[in-house]
């Protein structure tokens, strides 16, 4: 009997799944919340991958991303991670993709962006022709919202199209969860709009754990004088143009070097969490970080550093004085924990991609992302393909659409409260924490769940961003329990209060949920 596989999410992690699941010869459903391949995050990617290829040896890459992880990686996910990546890249070579694998432990998809700032788009895209070729049946505009548990564990899945407000249900003999991250309940994220923590809710609501919650990453240094778009700016650009403090001194590039690195390029790869916790405590303090655009020469923008830092277009008459930057949210290394072949703890369930949590530990190394969603993207398709068990045929019906917790009148637009809701965790949980500070960020956010007004729609795109409110507030409160309940600073987590690492918090924090109320505690 053929197996019918549901996959949740069209950026890398998802279209990999796909492909690889209808390759094994099953029946594949893809859903996708916008036009698939478009609106996530590796389609707004780099485009650059970090592996073990050439001189970089498979131990060599172990070593990094356990370093930078601070230990508390899943040493199996990780040591996988080092062994398959080439092969992998190797693999979606072979399905059509274009990339170039160096001999020094790096790959690029850049050659097939369309854009400086959409370095993964010609990747997504090039997935999405290949899975359709494959047979693979694409859903866009729907949003997932309930796994459908029973005797076998995962059964199925229900959502709706936002668009038209209809809601489905299909059996399944397996489902992958591949929606990414949550960055977008920070006001400041370098994420897509649709970010909004979509399978940790699902996740949660099915009765799994997450782990590493406490663990978001933020990207040094992004834009934050408002004549310029909310995005990042690579860490290579201290290397080109100065990058100074209020007082015209080059603090970065002399903590970078002080560290025991060599450039800003360097740093991106291995010393995002330390610059980004540097600049924020010099921001709390009251400094400024200021990127001297006044020094952008013409001949400055053939560099491929500078064009792939700065990812716009800068006339020159933007490049006027000093801007200011800040740190911006960008990754979360936490997620649905998993196995090495993509398995949950609920039998029938796989995940991939940023959704998940263990590969990074403490805090991602640079390029580690894409190697990341394709590695398991591969794995968890085939393996769900291969595992998973008789049943789950049958075809997709319209069911219902249960829409009880919209206003009926008055009510607030879903957009506002999601607004509220940012504002609440980026005071909170931005690379800089404290006891006191979390403990506030908890207070507001029951705060805003008990004194928020019903939903008001008014159109397909409130009924959007309604429908991911569940997973913006799950989220949130997963990182807050967990930020407060861990008591040092690790990695991209820091606490003013607990400012070293220490032995005894090795092990992991979960985050369950019950009857909608999140809970941590400590693994063990």
């Amino acid at each position: 009997m053929k197996k019918k596989i549901i996959v949740v999410g069209a950026g890398g992690a998802g279209l990999t799944a796909a492909v690889a699941a209808a390759k094994k010869g099953a029946e594949v459903l893809l859903l996708s919340k916008t036009a698939c391949g478009d609106a996530n995050c590796t389609a707004y990617s780099g485009g650059l991958f970090s592996l073990s290829s050439g001189t970089v040896t498979p131990e060599d890459h172990f070593r990094r991303v356990v370093e930078i992880g601070r230990g508390v990686n899943d040493r199996k996910l990780v040591r996988t991670l080092a062994e398959e990546s080439e092969k992998t890249l190797r693999t979606l070579a072979d399905w059509g993709v274009t990339l170039k694998i160096t001999d020094s432990g790096r790959a690029t998809v850049r050659e097939s962006a369309p854009s400086e700032i959409m370095g993964g788009r010609g990747l997504t895209r090039e997935l999405a022709a290949i899975a359709r070729a494959e047979g693979v049946s694409i859903l866009e505009n729907c949003v997932a919202t309930k796994i459908l548990a029973g005797e076998r564990g995962a059964e199925g899945l229900e959502w709706v199209n936002w668009k038209t407000g209809r809601k489905y249900r299909s059996p399944a003999s397996a489902v992958i969860l591949a929606s990414g991250g949550g960055g977008r309940i920070y006001s400041r994220t370098d994420n897509p709009a649709r970010m909004t923590g979509d399978g940790y809710a699902l996740a949660l609501e099915a009765g799994l754990d997450l782990a590493d919650m406490e663990y978001v990453q933020f990207y040094p240094l992004g834009w934050k004088d408002p004549a310029f778009p909310l995005w990042m700016v690579g860490l290579a650009i201290v290397d080109y143009i100065p990058v100074t403090d209020e007082n015209g001194r080059e603090f970065l590039r002399e903590a970078i070097l002080s560290w025991g690195l060599t450039s800003g390029k360097e740093a991106n790869y291995f010393a995002r969490d330390k610059s980004a916790i540097f600049l924020s405590r010099h921001e709390r303090q009251g400094g400024k970080t200021l990127l001297h655009l006044e020094n952008l020469g013409e001949e400055m923008l053939t560099i491929p550093d500078v064009r792939v830092s700065l990812m716009l277009d800068l006339p020159p008459e933007r490049r006027t004085g000093p801007v200011e930057l800040s740190p911006i949210q960008h990754y979360f290394t936490g997620g649905i924990p998993i196995d090495t072949e993509g398995r949950t703890a609920l039998p029938g369930l796989y995940a991939c991609g940023e959704v998940t949590g263990g590969v990074d530990g403490a805090s991602r190394m640079g390029g580690n992302a894409l190697t990341n969603i394709v590695t398991f993207g591969l794995r968890a398709g085939r393996f769900s393909a291969e595992e998973a068990g008789e049943g789950g045929i049958g075809d997709v019906t319209e069911i219902p659409a249960d829409l009880s917790f919209l206003a009926p009148e008055g009510g607030i637009r879903p957009r506002d409260a999601g607004d509220r809701l940012r504002a609440v965790v980026q005071e909170g949980l931005g690379p800089c924490r404290s006891g006191d500070g979390l403990r506030r960020c908890a207070a507001a956010l029951e705060e805003w769940k008990v004194s928020c007004p019903p939903l008001k729609v008014g159109d397909s795109v409130d009924l959007l961003h309604a429908l991911e409110m569940k997973g913006l507030a799950f989220t949130a409160e997963a990182v807050a329990r967990a930020a407060l309940l861990r008591e040092e600073s690790r990695g991209v987590h820091y606490r003013d209060d607990f400012p070293e690492e220490r032995e005894e918090w090795m092990s992991r924090i979960l985050v369950s949920a019950e009857k909608g109320k999140i809970a941590a505690a400590r693994e063990g």
